[in-house]
């Protein structure tokens, strides 16, 4: 077992043919003082990078013609004299000097163009692993094994596309599938790239047995489980100022923490993504995004780019250094710490619903959860469900598969609250519910937008007149005894060329003959795709309305802390230490040029109440040492933070 060190490099180092004198000024012992400063103990290094060239001796390969040593071997012997692990990099789907040596090998689209740029843009293009490239890039993955002690193997760019190219045309044809239809395209694709985890996790293993592997497409797919024997552990690629934004780290962490292997959360040093130079992120942003990983269970990974003559910037690690010490000073209660959430989201993404980057109801619903700080995880149709005690079906997740039906109808018999919207909880065709919410689906509703009113007596916080919700509500009829918790309000007509009012869509004239929420039980269900609304809107009254119906059908959460909405809660549980730690974190991203979110100003907050459903010994704030007077009753803990400023850790001993 390779457990993952908590302070990492992933040090880029694609570098071009057209730069002189590649890695003239490396010096092992300014790159080891770099990452001393730091506080780094493992980097990723560079075997061959996206153009395709080699930074050590090889046979398989061609070796950087501007380099004159061996890059690779350096920077190994000299990481491992300082104690410091060296996982070694090498580039899969992009090789830039295999694309112009070998054009049979790229991957090509149905119009007979390659996937990825076109002959007179720069950019990559991607390599098809149905061709002899997988054979070669094996063989330089077992070069690489059998003549360094590295740490590891990051395989990158592993995706296979629709491929035309005339080893998978020729594939197609042998198994009776139609290459004219996408579907067959596709499910091809998928064998491609299978094959290719097989063979290349079998042939690193062969060499050097558990060896540690990862293979990198960017995201980790939720509940593709048949693919994750082929990785020891995940890193979650996730540069919040590089287009990911804030909230995509927890939704993917809290995910990959169900699966029970370790795993790196991976951020950027750069102002905006990878690729950039001389760019250089707000040190109290890089301190958040580190204390982020371990709040949600992961180790540490910062992206960072080599300067191809091969001395390390020392700006840079001055950057990092600030992040990794406040890592280093708290490892000891984050070290096999697990989630201790009562609540999941049923990720539509991972029950087949929804393409890769599609996943707007996981996005919405994970959102609300974040900001009204509930202590959640999220889950494929293989866990176990009856462990939480709040479970959402977000919008789009149909039960017509028996195993999911029996797993959720299991989650109700045990008591739990089940949360649907939408279509969720139907059958495909959306004609009946296959759990008892009390209603019948009738499709989709006549108006949009249409608008919700709350019942009298649950409009506390809210507004007592009808709202607009954006997306189409689903329609139905409910039977006798079922709490209506909200009404659905028509407009007088919907907008179009015939008839429209105003700027947008038309007021509200009375009300539907459809409710907008309903409860049976301890099954909610709301007729719109509330989650998939809060994602592409950001209506604080839509968020509001969704989290005040869910807390008056659950009732009290079993973490309650008094924080503003920017603020994330995670408890985790560190088994055999017997203890709970809470992290609390609060900063306030803001926007700063076109899509980039920043993290600037540090704002500590005072006073912090917190309530637990726990029993306690002792409470602390660590790493501080400082004990806190709490009170229990009830079965529950209670004691107010003094302060947070970016990160807190409170410990609960049993």
């Amino acid at each position: 077992m390779h457990a993952l060190r908590f302070r990492q490099i992933h040090l880029d180092f694609h570098t071009s043919e057209h730069i002189p004198g590649v890695g003239a000024k490396f010096d092992a012992g300014q790159f080891v003082a770099a990452l001393d400063l730091g506080h780094v103990n493992s980097v990723t290094c560079f075997a061959r990078g996206h153009h395709g060239w080699c930074y050590y001796p090889t046979k398989i390969g061609k070796i950087h013609p501007t380099l004159e040593f061996d890059l690779l071997g350096a920077q190994i012997e000299a990481c491992h004299g300082a104690g410091i692990n060296v996982p070694v990099y090498i580039t899969v789907g992009w090789d830039e000097l295999s694309a112009r040596e070998h054009p049979e090998w790229l991957q090509v689209t149905s119009e007979g163009g390659p996937h990825g740029a076109p002959p007179l843009r720069a950019g990559w293009r991607k390599l098809c692993f149905n061709t002899p490239y997988l054979d070669f890039v094996i063989a330089q993955t077992e070069e690489v094994l059998r003549n360094y002690d590295g740490d590891g193997i990051f395989l990158d760019i592993i995706s296979q596309r629709e491929c035309c190219c005339a080893h998978c045309l020729a594939g197609m044809e042998e198994q009776g599938l139609d290459a004219h239809k996408a579907e067959d395209r596709g499910a091809y694709a998928r064998q491609v790239l299978v094959n290719y985890y097989k063979r290349m996790t079998a042939a690193i293993h062969a060499i050097k047995p558990g060896h540690p592997v990862f293979h990198n497409s960017g995201h980790i797919p939720r509940g593709q489980r048949e693919l994750y024997p082929y990785f020891t552990h995940f890193e979650l690629e996730s540069l919040p100022t590089g287009g990911w934004g804030y909230d995509h780290f927890p939704l993917s962490a809290k995910y990959v923490a169900t699966t029970g292997k370790d795993f790196l959360g991976m951020t950027g040093k750069f102002h905006t993504t990878w690729g950039e130079f001389g760019g250089y992120k707000n040190p109290v942003a890089l301190q958040y995004e580190c204390a982020a990983m371990i709040a949600y269970g992961a180790k540490c990974s910062v992206g960072d780019q080599l300067h191809p003559n091969g001395e390390a910037d020392l700006d840079t690690y001055r950057v990092i250094g600030q992040a990794y010490a406040h890592v280093e000073a708290r490892e000891a209660w984050c070290e096999g710490a697990t989630p201790a959430a009562e609540a999941a989201i049923l990720s539509v993404e991972a029950v087949g619903h929804r393409a890769r980057g599609s996943d707007d109801p996981d996005v919405g619903a994970a959102r609300i959860l974040l900001e009204t700080h509930v202590n959640f995880d999220v889950v494929d149709a293989a866990a176990d469900l009856t462990r939480y005690r709040l479970l959402i079906l977000p919008d789009e997740v149909t039960l017509d598969d028996e195993a999911l039906r029996t797993n959720v109808r299991a989650f109700i018999d045990a008591g739990g609250t089940l949360v649907l919207s939408g279509r969720s909880g139907m059958n495909s065709d959306g004609t009946e519910f296959l759990v008892d919410v009390g209603a019948l689906p009738l499709g989709e509703s006549p108006w949009c937008p249409d608008y919700a009113q709350v019942a009298e007596g649950l409009r506390e916080g809210l507004v007592e007149q009808p709202f607009v919700l954006y997306e189409r509500a689903q329609e139905v009829k409910i039977a006798d005894g079922v709490e209506v918790l909200a009404q659905a309000w028509r407009p007088y007509f919907n907008r179009e060329f015939r008839h429209f009012c105003s700027h947008q869509h038309t007021p509200p004239a009375e009300p539907a003959s459809y409710p907008a929420a309903i409860c049976k039980g301890k099954v909610l269900y709301f007729a719109h795709p509330v989650f998939t609304n809060y994602r592409n809107k950001g209506t604080q009254l839509a968020r509001d309305y969704v989290w005040s119906l869910i807390r008056h059908v659950h009732g009290r959460l079993d973490v309650e802390v008094g924080l503003p909405s920017a603020g994330r809660v995670s408890l985790m549980r560190q088994e055999a230490e017997k203890r709970h730690v809470l992290h609390l974190l609060y900063a306030t991203p803001i926007a700063r040029g076109r899509g980039v979110e920043v993290i600037e100003d540090v704002v500590p907050l005072f006073d912090v109440p917190v309530s637990l459903k726990l029993q306690a010994s002792r409470v602390t704030l660590e790493p501080e040492g400082a004990e806190l007077p709490f009170e229990q009753a009830s079965g529950r803990i209670e004691f107010t933070v003094p302060k947070l400023e970016l990160h807190q850790m409170v410990v609960i001993e049993d």
